[in-house]
């Protein structure tokens, strides 16, 4: 039978096959070289190109990772090399898309990837209890986000957000995008010009251009807390997974214009907050005249009908 395999692969006889990295450069080097080898496993399900005789699209776990190399009796010991902080999109599976195994990533998942309080609490616990170990901590955005497009719609239709139908919850969340959202809007008009907002491919271009602010300024505000805490060998990363292309970059690339095998990379965090104007810049000027598919929203906000009988 001709299949397409993606092999999660132990080998007793070699245990260690895959050492923990050594520094930040190697540990982004693991994740993106993990990506690479799963979107090209999923370019290859795409084009129905099968493996032939050893499979191509191997993940190597080492004994750590399934707990294999221990004392009788001991528990597994916790040794993540990188902290992934992303969107809770069932469409975006981490250690896979990573091409990482167990012990690998210490993932912490949340709608939209927004730094709320239990958030920030997860990673100062990965921070402090894993700190033997943590290289990097990446933040990871996703082409159609679900709370990144409710927020925009919010923010283009307030009358929707401030519906009693939109619960305390999803404000929370909602709430915490309309920065980005809002610098995204902003960078728009100044590079399309006032009449933006009603130039076809608006919306769609808010909602991507959203997730990379959001990914953005998310990776700030964790360099500030890393530097706070003194952990200057710790690095942040950020980036965002194409729900097309299946891989992780940053800029992404912007569908249909030919740009869509773009190279896998994780950028390092913002050091000042006008890299996000620059960041906004970048991607007004790439989606300008592009009217990119339609995000997929998980989220769905009251209709504005709903709103105008509270």
């Amino acid at each position: 039978m001709k299949t397409i395999d993606y092999i999660y692969r132990f080998d007793p006889n070699n245990p260690t096959v895959k050492p923990p990295p050594e520094d930040v450069e190697i540990a982004r080097q693991n994740l993106e070289d993990g990506n690479r080898l799963f979107s090209e496993w999923m370019k290859s399900c795409r084009s129905g190109t099968f493996s032939k005789g050893e499979p191509r699209y191997v993940v190597q776990c080492n004994g750590l990772e399934v707990g294999m190399v221990r004392t009788h009796g001991e528990l597994p010991k916790q040794a993540p090399f990188a902290v992934v902080v992303g969107c809770s999109d069932a469409r975006v599976p981490m250690e896979m898309l990573f091409g990482q195994g167990f012990n690998d990533l210490f993932v912490i998942r949340v709608a939209g990837n927004v730094l709320a309080d239990e958030c920030w609490g997860s990673i100062d616990y990965a921070l402090t209890a894993l700190a033997e170990s943590i290289k990097v901590v990446v933040v990871l955005g996703h082409s159609g986000c679900g709370a990144v497009t409710a927020s925009v719609d919010a923010y283009l239709k307030p009358l929707r957000y401030s519906s009693a139908k939109t619960s305390f919850m999803l404000r929370s969340i909602l709430h915490r995008l309309f920065i980005p959202v809002h610098q995204a809007a902003n960078g728009l008009v100044a590079n399309w010009g006032p009449d933006a907002p009603r130039m076809p491919g608006y919306r769609e271009a808010l909602i991507e251009s959203s997730v990379c602010l959001n990914a953005a300024q998310a990776a700030y505000s964790l360099q500030m807390e890393v530097e706070r805490s003194w952990r200057s060998e710790i690095q942040v990363l950020y980036g965002v997974y194409n729900l097309f292309t299946h891989q992780v970059s940053m800029p992404p690339p912007v569908i249909g214009t030919g740009s869509d095998e773009a190279r896998v990379n994780l950028a390092y965090a913002p050091t000042h907050p006008r890299d996000f104007d620059k960041l906004a810049t970048e991607m007004a000027m790439r989606l300008r005249g592009h009217h990119p598919p339609p995000a997929t929203a998980e989220i769905v906000l009251p209709s504005s009908s709903d709103a105008a009988t509270k």
